[in-house]
């Protein structure tokens, strides 16, 4: 069994209302190389510009993500 670490990156607090807009994943072991990163495009039209500003983003940069659905496949490609 393997542990796995996960960083998430949201336009908002409150999950369904707001967007997650990337995360990060690594795999907890002494080598620490078995990474994964994904930018998700926002599902809704509400966020916060001070949420986006704590990764560093705009709105607009976050409207140039990936689709969220290729994105969470590519993971669980990853993971498995």
């Amino acid at each position: 069994m393997s542990y796995i670490m996960v960083d998430v990156e949201a336009d908002g607090p409150i999950p369904g209302e707001y967007s997650m807009i990337s995360f990060g994943a690594v795999i907890v072991d002494k080598s620490l190389d078995k990474t994964f990163y994904g930018k998700l495009k926002p599902i809704s039209e509400k966020f916060i510009p001070e949420a986006l500003a704590v990764s560093g983003r705009t709105r607009e940069q976050t409207l140039l993500h990936s689709d969220p659905t290729s994105v969470m496949q590519e993971f669980t490609d990853w993971l498995n």
